[in-house]
């Protein structure tokens, strides 16, 4: 089983600098991946309990998105685990959230979330991929937000 090392900060929107920087820092190390939220109060999350979330058709009332680094035989990816149900491509568009270029929408499936691919391997991360992350999953969000985001990296320990 792989261990691996786990950084949380949190980043405003206004300044993704250290985002963008870990977003491109996790490009270039396959297994590794990033988890992206809008950092809300805690007590306010009302989780669907025990046997209950498992038969639910939603996914987190917080949604998390997750940046994966493209390895050798997968291109890197983009989910975003969310609880507003089917649709959600559409919403995005028809807010004005659009995938940085090169990204394709693979999947929008209301219990699994949407899924991105890069065309390549060498697709940019960068500030769009980072304001990206942020506006979707600040988009889906119902619960208050300061414009701020929860960002752990997880990188495996060699």
């Amino acid at each position: 089983m792989a261990s691996f090392d786990t950084e949380t900060f949190l980043v405003d929107s206004t300044d993704p600098t250290d985002l963008v920087d870990v977003l491109d820092e996790v490009a270039g190390s396959p297994g590794s991946w990033i988890n992206v939220e809008p950092d809300v109060d805690d007590s306010l999350r009302a989780d669907v309990p025990g046997l209950f979330a498992w038969f639910s058709a939603r996914g987190p009332q917080v949604p998390v998105a997750t940046f994966v680094a493209g390895s050798g035989r997968d291109v890197p990816s983009v989910g975003l685990d969310h609880s507003t149900g089917r649709g959600a491509g559409d919403r995005l568009r028809d807010a004005g959230v659009i995938a940085p270029e090169g990204w394709s929408l693979r999947q929008d499936n209301p219990k699994r979330g949407l899924i991105w691919e890069s065309g390549s391997l060498d697709v940019p991360t960068g500030p769009s991929l980072a304001v990206f992350l942020m506006e979707a999953t600040a988009l889906f969000c119902p619960l208050p937000t300061e414009g701020r985001f929860r960002v752990l990296v997880h990188t495996p320990l060699n």
